[in-house]
């Protein structure tokens, strides 16, 4: 089984690897070009990670790096794509495809909830890890299209 360690500023390679993994492509479509993660929207949840006040992440291990989930803060005037609300940081998150299916993402998941109670998310509604943030609590705020917000709150 993997383990997890927290996730630091010389993980920002990884952390781009990770976030092109997270950007879900519908069955029968193509991937996208791997410079779509210099679109300055999907740029700022890595970029300078750990240099920022609340960045929060872990990583997880089987050897080597096999997934990742964290948190950045963003604002109503530079947005992620599932940005709620000044007051929760938006999650991104994915695990190398060999070791899906195997309890990483929920681990993952487990562990940065523990660190950070309020989050918000975007993900397409055709991507089955909608299943996962609904287990974890994660409820649908908005819809636009396929596009699902949810947010996990801890009471």
């Amino acid at each position: 089984m993997a383990t997890l360690r927290p996730a630091v500023r010389t993980d920002e390679g990884f952390l781009r690897d990770m976030l092109y993994l997270a950007l879900f492509v519908p069955p029968g479509k193509p991937p996208f070009p791997r410079d779509a993660l210099n679109a300055p929207k999907i740029a700022h949840h890595v970029v300078g990670f750990g240099t920022r006040a609340g960045d929060v992440g872990f990583i997880a291990e089987d050897l080597e790096p096999i997934g990742a989930a964290w948190v950045r803060w963003f604002t109503s005037e530079d947005p992620g794509y599932g940005y709620v609300d000044d007051d929760a940081p938006e999650l991104s998150i994915a695990v190398v495809e060999k070791h899906r299916g195997q309890g990483v993402g929920s681990a993952l998941l487990r562990r940065l909830l523990q660190a950070v109670p309020r989050c918000s998310l975007s993900v397409d509604s055709r991507n089955p890890a909608i299943r996962l943030y609904a287990r974890f609590g994660f409820e649908a705020v908005a819809t636009d299209g396929y596009s699902v917000t949810m947010l996990h709150e801890t009471d």
